[in-house]
């Protein structure tokens, strides 16, 4: 095989193992949030029952962070991306097949295992060939195509779903997954990756040498608290807050939802040529950001508070979905403190961070909206504005935690 053959070769399964990923995030953003009340209403489940098929995928997609880094640090991404396309397409074709939510949640599960190996395996076959003045933008270039997903979890899939029912949108998407897969596998026995790093053990001594550095504790809690209230109102609660507090016809909450993927999606990039702009400064955009968010929260809790029925909210939600895009330059940072050799187990507990926070506070907001009763309306629950000033409380107080740790972040440079 000539070297042409081979980088074409590398560059397919980089393609393939993106367009996954993409996949990814349809089914992390469209379940439960797209279909909250869909699914509510086929299997009689309170808040906490739907917001747990949120939580779990996260639960099991952080945790497999954990394992996934030092995997990937040993092995390469592409043969952990060969092993988590296959769990991800099986759990893919179970979900619409299931008649009770103990079948959801295994496909979840699965479906969160097998999506965990997708973004950090890309990104570390991309980083053996981008240099480091572009490598915040290559990986920007794949959360773009990553987080479209999110643009197509709502208004369109809600639009397919009505037409045709979720099981067999799901369905659809499933088979489309199982295609993808195959091929990938195809390739990666014609491509033969010859990385493995016999040189790196299986240890703790990575995530031990990694969490003693302050300056990533820093990043790690201050991204957690940042994408946990972004992805939160994104993928579990903001279509139906939208539907409840603000009045919004379904169709148009899911295209406001489609709006915030859309900004999320292009934010990424958009903060990493700034950053780039002002000279790879990274500390300075942590601490606006922090602050946008706290304005954010404040505002809408305000608006709970005084019973204000606003479509304002509604572009007030679109800032925590631009700031919540900052992963290209929390991993910049990261490969900027952390040594080379442990820098995939570095960006495997940011992602751990991030949606073990996802899930805690999917689960804690489907727990605090059934302090309230709910109005049942045509077989919805309704949830009133006592449940909302619960969940929003919350996450203002995680703002105020996400500016502390803003402000204690310094740039580095290696």
């Amino acid at each position: 095989m000539t070297l042409h053959q081979k980088h074409g070769l590398r560059l397919a399964l980089i393609i393939i193992a993106t367009t996954l990923f993409f996949i990814a995030n349809i089914q992390r953003v469209a379940i439960p949030g797209a279909i909250f009340d869909l699914l509510q209403g086929d299997f009689s489940a309170d808040a906490s029952k739907i917001t747990f098929l949120g939580a779990i995928f996260c639960y099991i997609y952080a945790l497999t962070q954990l394992v996934v880094g030092p995997l990937v640090d040993k092995f390469g991404g592409f043969r952990v991306m060969a092993l988590g396309g296959i769990i991800f397409a099986v759990g893919s074709l179970i979900f619409p097949h299931s008649e009770h939510l103990l079948g959801l949640y295994l496909s979840r599960a699965l479906l969160g295992f097998g999506a965990a190996t997708f973004y950090l395996s890309t990104i570390r076959e991309v980083k053996k060939y981008a240099k480091d003045k572009n490598f915040s933008l290559a990986v920007s270039y794949i959360l773009f195509v990553g987080y479209s997903g999110g643009i197509f979890a709502n208004a369109p899939f809600v639009s397919v779903a009505n037409q045709i029912g979720w099981r067999n949108t799901l369905y659809g998407l499933g088979f489309i997954t199982l295609i993808l897969t195959i091929i990938y596998l195809i390739l990666f026995v014609i491509f033969k990756p010859i990385h493995i790093e016999k040189k790196i053990p299986f240890s703790l001594e990575p995530f031990r040498e990694v969490l003693s550095i302050k300056d990533n504790r820093y990043l790690y809690l201050f991204g957690a608290t940042n994408y946990g209230i972004y992805y939160v109102l994104q993928t579990v609660i903001g279509k139906k807050f939208l539907e409840d507090f603000c009045n919004f016809e379904v169709n148009r909450a899911a295209l406001i939802l489609s709006l915030m993927a859309i900004i999320s999606s292009f934010a990424g990039t958009i903060t990493a040529f700034v950053s780039k702009c002002l000279n790879n400064k990274r500390a300075i955009i942590f601490r606006i950001f922090g602050l946008l968010s706290m304005f954010s929260m404040f505002s809408v809790l305000l608006m709970l508070s005084f019973d204000v029925h606003s479509k304002i909210i509604a572009l007030i939600l679109c800032i925590p979905s631009y700031i919540g895009s900052i992963s290209p330059i929390l991993i910049m940072a990261l490969h900027m403190i952390n040594r080379h050799e442990v820098s995939a187990t570095a960006v495997s507990i940011q992602n751990f961070s991030f949606f073990m926070m996802v899930g805690l506070l999917g689960m804690i907001t489907g727990m605090l909206m059934n302090i309230f009763e709910p109005i049942k309306q045509d077989n919805v629950l309704i949830y009133q504005n006592n449940s909302y000033l619960l969940v929003f409380g919350l996450f203002f107080v995680l703002s105020l935690i996400q500016v502390y740790f803003g402000f204690k972040i310094v740039d580095k440079a290696k």
